[in-house]
């Protein structure tokens, strides 16, 4: 495949079809080099009016390592290896730091980032709660609901702060959420006995949940207010350029966290390329390719996907149509949904 890539990028980028992925045992990092061989091979082996049509998001989960892609290699290659790059036609190089963008999560004390490695220039982003309402469902992602309360109490939630409901007049943070009305009762000091026709129990529920992913056991991301050098990761997507790459590190987050940062980019992602603002001046890229690896978290193989995997199955069954591109890998294929992997025109093992 990659000998041939100025042909038979068609089949990775569309029009004949689209999507990778990368299956094999963990160690050296060999799926995710693999994956960026493959990036910057496409980059390479496209001209340079078709790099501006072109934009990559990278989510960086394992240390460091993707965080420094617009760094030389410090070892130099052998002759060998030097003879396998021209055979492959394609050079040895780092991604154009001009080009190259990194997004770090915000840490606990709010002045430095929650990183493994801090590139040179870099943006931090955080979450509070008027821009994330619409995206709570992401952070349940793996959390049972049987009789889909959680899901009912979401939605209202949702629907309040976007239509700015008298309910929601006095929630524009995190704790004006969880310790005020309409959930919380001050005077009782506990959840309000019935809202909406949802049980007090059930709501309970839902804010034993909420405490402890936004407030006791977060990683520093969930602020009241974001300060004015903290980004919001959604808006700075619906701002992407062709011919860049982004890079958005959650490798030190917890689970939670992560499901709600990976959702939140395909959404903005998919949101750019469906229904695009009307705000904006430039160009849209007509491609972005969405590299992950560990796709088995997000979309895992079982019998009812959740909220975060019905957005990769969108990706993985639209994405060619809108441009949208997904290079994925994981350890075993068998653990991610089959209509994932099944609308994957190229399977590494």
């Amino acid at each position: 495949m990659v000998h041939n890539l100025g042909s038979d990028h068609r089949y990775i980028l569309g029009p004949e079809s689209a999507h990778v992925n990368i299956s094999g045992i963990s160690g050296l990092a060999t799926k995710t080099s693999y994956a960026m061989f493959l990036i910057q091979s496409i980059l390479q082996k496209t001209t340079e009016e078709e790099k501006k049509k072109l934009a990559i998001v990278i989510l960086n989960v394992k240390h460091g390592d993707l965080l420094q892609i617009n760094q030389k290699r410090e070892q130099k290659f052998s002759a060998e290896e030097m003879e396998m790059w021209k055979a492959l036609g394609v050079e040895p190089q780092p991604f154009p730091s001009d080009n190259v963008h990194y997004y770090l999560p915000r840490g606990r004390d709010g002045r430095h980032p929650n990183s493994f490695l801090v590139p040179d220039i870099y943006q931090t982003y955080a979450y509070e709660l008027e821009s994330t309402a619409d995206k709570l469902d992401l952070l349940f992602a793996q959390i049972p609901d049987t009789y889909f309360t959680l899901e009912s109490i979401i939605s209202e939630i949702k629907e309040g702060i976007r239509n700015n409901e008298p309910d929601f007049r006095n929630v524009h943070s995190w704790t004006n959420l969880l310790s005020g009305k309409p959930l919380f009762d001050p005077t009782t000091h506990s959840a309000v006995k019935e809202w909406r026709g949802i049980k007090g129990s059930s709501i309970g529920v839902f804010r034993r949940h909420m405490r402890r992913m936004v407030q006791v056991g977060q990683s520093g991301i969930f602020v009241d207010a974001r300060s004015t050098h903290e980004k919001s990761l959604g808006e700075e997507i619906l701002k992407i350029r062709g011919g860049h790459v982004y890079v958005v590190d959650i490798a030190h987050l917890y689970e939670h966290e992560q499901m709600l940062v990976f959702g939140d980019l395909l959404k903005s992602v998919y949101s750019l390329k469906a229904d695009p603002p009307e705000d904006r001046t430039e160009p849209i890229p007509e491609k972005v390719i969405f590299f992950v690896d560990e796709l088995n978290k997000y979309a895992p193989a079982g019998p009812r996907p959740s909220p975060l995997t019905e957005l990769v199955l969108e990706i993985a069954e639209r994405g060619r149509s809108l441009g949208v591109i997904l290079i994925s890998a994981q350890q075993f294929m068998s653990a991610v949904h089959p209509r994932v992997t099944g609308n994957c025109a190229t399977k590494s093992l």
